[in-house]
């Protein structure tokens, strides 16, 4: 009996023991990452169940299960971790994954995190360490040759405007520039160079947006490069979006980091000037007696030099022999020789000082990061310099254990002097340098280049005993003399709340602002080859958006869920103030407007838009492998009649999770997506509004705008279909990213023109379509990877049609820009958008240049004589690190594409250019290779000076070439000092590098293709008048503590 009562008490506390073991428990934790950092979204779930949560703000978690279960810790760029229950608490520590770069969290449009393998389009990520180790102080320019589809025009000149064209063109006459994002912040990347500037006539190019932002400051780029990428933004994005996120504070110990860099410019690729001959219209010396002695003189007053051949033994008085407070130069001769101060004497070592520090720090409920970057430039230009002051403060805090507040402000004030011009201008260095000059000018003379009562001293004197400048100004005047001055005062900012409903529901307010001030002062000094006068320019604007967004994620089982509705209003305000003066200036050295001859000039303008939007968004997720997206947005413009909606569909399929015996596979995904973006315009395009000129006596003047306005016209529509592939093979040591597009652009704003008799030139149209289809690839490759070395290849490619396919209905072409000689810029149907118009060779049927009788080409009508567009673009990467030591070398490449040069037009018209010197052509005269008109070999002589200005007065394809090239682009060398020799820092890093070191490839040698370019808007390929490229090179060291 004993033994049977035992049993049963034996098996029913078995019993009660299962029964206690399979009892529901509460399990709760908090999950962070490698450093302790809590990570709120983490995913939840009971393994092999549909039980699922997601931790707080705070990372934590609570959830139900059984004792023995095993839970799934999952976060987006993190390994997952799985743990079995064994009590009611469990905290875990997610660790990185070692494929992060290619499946990790990318920044997506409105800034929100994404996994990388969920998105149905492309986007490509770099760090912000690319961008700043090779001591870039410009966070655009870094970007060139990294990003497989993103075409960038470095900078023309100190401090200038950065291109960049993402896909292609998509407007002819609106934006193409991709929208700039940092922290969330839209902003304004306008150009503000005038439409004189641009085409290549003259002026200063005082930068653009980008020059804003501290590449210090950087953590990384992303560059969302399609419709289907950007499409949330709305019309502001219609050319896809570049997303910078700034440096945050870490959980961990306090941080302080000092950077100080020096960098070093020098002239890279310039015109090659001739050494034989000096100035003047021909061969042989006017003559002077003064004071009873007969002198040699140069023909001064002629800016060109097809005079004599140079001789050591011929004597001459040179331009400063003939003012008399310069005893050691007055009636002194020389020997007529080649300079020993050329040209490049003119220049100087451009020296670039870069110093920043960072304080970063956490706290239990929050972080923040401070930031100071000062950059201080001397230019190559003699008195040219460029001043940046940064200021960024980033700050994150818990207020609640729901409530979340963020917030990020960055001050930056740029202060440039005397930035020089560019293009055809009276005051373009270019313009004297190799347009029009004498070849005998030494130019360590021309530094004396004023009198005591404070005239110039020019070397192009209108007689020799007339100093009056007859075309050129001394260029020492000009840099000393001719000055402008320009300040920006920039402030960005956003602040953020996040208020955590559940864990899985929560909502998003954001402000986001954008202002500046820029103001320039411009003077032209009196005893200027041009006219004096001094004028005032001042632009303020303000951008505000308001947002707010709700989201909702869930993980259900095997299903995921993500999406949000959100709503904004943008706010655009733009000022500007103009005064000038008229007719010259009265008092020398007195620059102000009330120093004007006649009434000052005095404009000011205002422009106001605004747009109300609301979006939408969802993403469907199946087993971690099979992705679904898609978003709405709807914009209302003030700009234009009708309301836009965009949409877009995206979807992708990870098929390697359907292939885990293939181990050569290490990631595999295809994606694909249908978009449909905008692009507004200007604002006050739906009407006419009269415009207040300078009164005539005492009666106010007013004038219709050049272009007719619309009130029926829409926003252009872009609609964009792309696929992709994305792999990675042999423990990801090769990556690979291909993705084939074709965008569609309707109803482009285009201005068409109209009859004169209407008091307009031209009225703005919805009337045509722009097609762009390419390719783009990226490939990483690790030949090497052990603890202590690594090889990367990072490999980009990009290759783009572009083609007009319509216009207004009997309307093939559309004037774009018109240089200031000759040629000009077309859009022409049926043709890649920037077709550079002028005359051609004329052939005959056999393919040969035809000659007149008098020896010289025959020129056809205008035609096309080549397009502006690449036709493709590409970058080579190579990172080699040993231990503490790293190497980075990238080339860059654009092959295909044309550009016009007149540097190259008025130097060969001038006799500047060593091609009018060539195989003895000034001596025995040159016979063009060609064919008369009657099919017989050419015979026919001319002189050297008649062969060089028929490069302005007869076929200008002579002046239109090639825009590819090859760069070395950039090499970093940086070292890591060890632990040892530190002392009481954490760590020291020193590095060396350099930029734009070498170039080869081009067709003409004398100029850098990316020269042609003077801003970031639509006008491109118009070298009117372009400076030296440079290239740079400097040292920077890095503490930590």
């Amino acid at each position: 009996m004993k033994m049977k009562l035992n049993h049963y008490l034996g098996l029913l506390m078995i019993l009660f023991m299962q029964s206690i073991t399979a009892q529901d428990i509460t399990v709760s934790g908090v999950v962070s990452d490698a450093s302790g950092l809590p990570l709120p979204g983490a995913n939840v779930v009971v393994k092999n169940s549909t039980n699922g949560t997601q931790t707080d703000m705070d990372g934590k978690y609570s959830i139900k299960t059984q004792m023995g279960q095993t839970l799934s810790f999952s976060f987006l760029g993190l390994n997952t971790h799985e743990a079995k229950v064994t009590s009611s608490n469990l905290n875990v520590s997610l660790q990185e994954s070692q494929a992060e770069e290619l499946e990790g969290v990318v920044i997506t449009a409105l800034g929100i995190k994404r996994e990388k393998k969920s998105l149905g389009y492309s986007s490509q990520e770099v760090k912000g360490s690319i961008i700043s180790e090779a001591g870039q102080t410009n966070a655009l320019s870094g970007l060139s040759g990294n990003v497989a589809g993103l075409q960038v025009t470095a900078p023309s000149t100190m401090g200038g405007s950065t291109r960049i064209v993402l896909r292609g063109v998509g407007s002819v006459s609106g934006e193409n520039r991709p929208l700039i994002v940092i922290d969330g912040i839209p902003l304004d990347n306008g150009n503000i160079n005038s439409a004189t500037t641009q085409r290549g006539a003259g002026g200063r190019d005082y930068g653009d947006a980008t020059a804003d932002i501290n590449p210090n400051d950087i953590e990384s780029v992303t560059v969302l490069k399609g419709g289907p990428a950007s499409a949330l933004y709305g019309s502001r994005a219609g050319n896809g979006a570049i997303l910078y996120t700034t440096k945050s504070g870490k959980k961990g110990k306090t941080e302080i980091i000092f950077n100080s860099g020096l960098t070093l410019e020098s002239i890279n690729i310039m015109p090659d000037l001739q050494k034989q001959y000096g100035g003047g219209g021909s061969q042989t010396f006017e003559t002077a007696t003064i004071n009873g002695q007969t002198y040699n003189i140069a023909d001064y007053a002629t800016d060109s030099s097809w005079g004599p051949k140079y001789d050591a033994n011929l004597k001459y008085l040179p331009w400063n022999a003939f003012d008399t407070e310069f005893p050691n130069d007055h009636l002194k001769e020389k020997s007529w020789v080649s300079p020993k101060n050329d040209v490049k004497s003119f220049f100087n070592t451009g020296v670039t000082r870069n110093n920043s520090i960072a304080l970063s720090k956490s706290f239990q409920d929050g972080s923040l990061r401070f930031s100071y970057g000062n950059t201080q430039t001397e230019g190559i230009v003699p008195n040219s310099k460029l001043q940046k002051n940064t200021f960024n403060l980033n700050v994150n805090s818990k207020l609640t254990d729901r409530l979340k507040a963020e917030a990020m402000v960055n001050f930056t004030q740029t202060k440039g002097f005397n930035r020089p011009e560019v293009g055809y201008g009276d005051n373009s260095l270019a313009q004297k340098f190799f347009h029009f000059g004498q070849r005998q000018l030494d130019y360590n003379d021309l530094k004396a280049y004023k009198l005591a009562n404070g005239n110039q001293r020019s070397w192009n004197r209108t007689a020799y005993d007339d100093a009056t400048p007859a075309y050129s100004d001394n260029p020492y005047w000009t840099v000393y003399e001719n000055t402008s001055e320009d300040k920006r005062n920039r402030l960005y900012g956003n602040a953020k709340l996040t208020y955590n409903f559940t864990p899985d529901f929560y909502a998003v307010g954001n402000v986001y602002m954008d202002t500046y001030n820029f103001s320039v002062k411009e003077r032209v000094a009196i005893g200027s080859q041009a006219q004096s006068s001094y004028s005032q320019n001042n632009i303020t604007l303000m951008d505000i958006n308001y947002e707010g967004r709700l989201h909702y994620n869930k993980t259900f089982g095997d299903f995921s869920l993500n999406t949000f509705a959100g709503v904004n209003r943008r706010q655009y305000t733009r000022t500007q103030l103009l005064g000038n003066t008229v007719g010259g200036l009265v008092l020398p050295d007195l620059f102000s407007l009330n120093n004007s001859r006649a009434q000052a000039l005095a404009q000011n303008s205002e422009s106001e838009k605004r747009t109300n939007s609301v979006y939408g968004f969802v993403s469907l997720g199946y087993k971690d492998m099979l992705f679904v997206e898609a978003t709405n947005r709807n914009d209302w413009f003030s700009t234009v009649v009708r309301s836009s909606n965009y949409s877009s569909v995206t979807g992708s399929f990870v098929f390697s999770t359907l292939l885990p015996e293939v181990n050569w596979l290490s990631f595999g995904k295809i994606r694909g997506g249908w978009a449909q973006t905008g692009n507004d315009t200007d604002p006050y395009s739906l009407e006419n509004y009269k415009t207040i000129n300078q009164p005539f006596n005492s009666d106010p003047r007013y004038s219709n705008p050049r272009i007719l306005n619309n009130p029926n016209l829409k926003p252009e529509l872009k609609e964009t279909t792309e696929f992709g592939l994305e792999a990675r093979l042999f423990d990801s040591r090769i990556g690979l990213d291909v993705s084939i597009y074709k965008t569609t652009t309707n109803d482009l704003i285009t201005p068409i023109a109209v009859d004169p008799a209407t008091g307009f030139t031209s009225q703005y149209f919805n009337a045509g379509k722009l097609e762009n289809k390419g390719i783009e690839a990226t490939v990483n490759i690790t030949p090497v990877r052990t603890e202590d070395f690594s090889w990367d290849i990072t490999w980009n490619f990009a290759k783009n049609k572009n083609k007009l396919l319509e216009l207004k209905e009997g309307t093939e072409t559309l004037l774009l820009a018109q240089a200031p000689f000759r040629a000009r810029l077309l859009a022409e149907v049926g043709q890649p958008y920037g077709q550079i118009y002028g005359t051609d060779y004329v052939y005959d049927a056999n393919g040969n240049k035809m000659i007149g009788e008098n020896g010289m080409y025959l020129a056809s009508e205008q035609k096309s004589l080549g397009t502006t567009t690449p036709d493709y673009n590409m970058g080579l990467r190579n990172t080699i690190r040993y231990k503490n030591v790293s190497l980075t070398i990238l080339i860059d490449r654009q092959k295909g594409g044309s550009y016009y040069s007149m540097n190259h037009m008025f130097g060969s018209y001038s006799g500047m250019l060593e091609n009018t010197v060539a195989n003895g052509i000034r001596e025995n005269g040159i016979i063009l290779e060609g064919v008369q008109a009657d099919g017989s070999v050419n015979t026919v002589p001319i002189t050297a000076q008649t062969y060089g200005e028929g490069f302005f007065s007869t076929v200008d394809k002579q002046n239109v070439f090639d825009a590819d090239y090859f760069k070395l682009r950039e090499v970093a060398l940086s070292y890591t000092l060890p632990k040892s020799f530190v002392g009481p820092f954490d760590s020291i890093q020193i590095s060396a590098f350099g930029r734009n070191l070498l170039t080869w490839g081009l067709d003409w040698k004398g100029m850098d293709p990316e020269m042609a370019s003077y801003g970031s808007g639509n006008v491109q390929g118009i070298d009117g008048g372009s400076l030296p490229s440079t290239r740079t090179y400097g040292m920077n060291v890095q503490f930590k503590f």
